[in-house]
């Protein structure tokens, strides 16, 4: 599932399989914003099967930089 609030978008699965077709589709759908913002694009793991995929001002223009990171600690 993909979930979009302004230049964010949320990914959930349960799936694995379905990884990264959920993520190269949310990063396609950002691309526009991005580029506008003149901002690259930032995709971090929060925790097994959720990501959030967003610009990111600190992340080149054309560049996608992928994270992990344990929310909650």
């Amino acid at each position: 599932m993909i979930r979009t609030t302004g230049a964010h978008r949320w990914v959930t699965t349960r799936d694995p399989a379905q990884v990264d077709e959920l993520l190269a589709s949310a990063v396609e759908r950002l691309i526009p914003t991005a580029l506008a913002l003149n901002h690259g694009i930032r995709v971090t793991r929060t925790a097994p099967g959720a990501y959030i995929v967003e610009t990111a001002a600190e992340v080149a223009v054309g560049y996608t930089e992928c994270r992990h990171v344990l929310v909650g600690t």
